[in-house]
């Protein structure tokens, strides 16, 4: 088995992370990283981030709030995805089939069949609001738009 991946997404948090996993901070967004090949090892890394996230938590009277956490675990389309887990205490960390990273939709196999759907919804939007708009507007300031 190739090596085990998923992004964990957690907002405004300052790397604090150790070296089991990677953070990723982009405005007020985090994202952790975690690959290993051994999937004891791999879930051992992320209870030891979860400890040291949690415990820098409650030193700076913080919460990570669960509801708008997950994970995505990556796969290949042929290998089945590994039902994990993962949270702190009693609360579950959800597991989601895509997510948005710096503005790109990905989907657990990496492919681009989610963001090609939302652009198309994003464009056919656009282009809906020019063809009504041209009636009232002039071609010059359609082109602006």
């Amino acid at each position: 088995m190739g090596p085990l991946l998923f992004i964990l997404y957690i907002n405004d948090l300052p790397k604090i992370i150790n070296k089991t996993s990677a953070p990723i901070i982009f405005a007020d967004d985090t994202s952790i990283l975690f690959a290993h090949s051994n999937l004891i090892d791999f879930n051992n890394n992320i209870c030891i981030v979860f400890a040291t996230l949690n415990k820098w938590f409650r030193a700076n009277h913080l919460s990570l709030n669960f509801n708008k956490t997950n994970y995505v675990h990556f796969t290949t389309k042929r290998n089945t995805s590994i039902n994990f887990k993962i949270g702190f205490n009693s609360n579950l960390i959800t597991n989601s089939s895509y997510t948005k990273f710096l503005g790109v939709t990905m989907d657990n196999t990496l492919s681009w069949n989610n963001h090609i759907d939302l652009l198309m919804k994003k464009l056919s939007t656009a282009c809906y609001v020019i063809r009504n708009a041209k009636t009232y507007m002039s071609a010059s300031s359609l082109k602006m738009i």
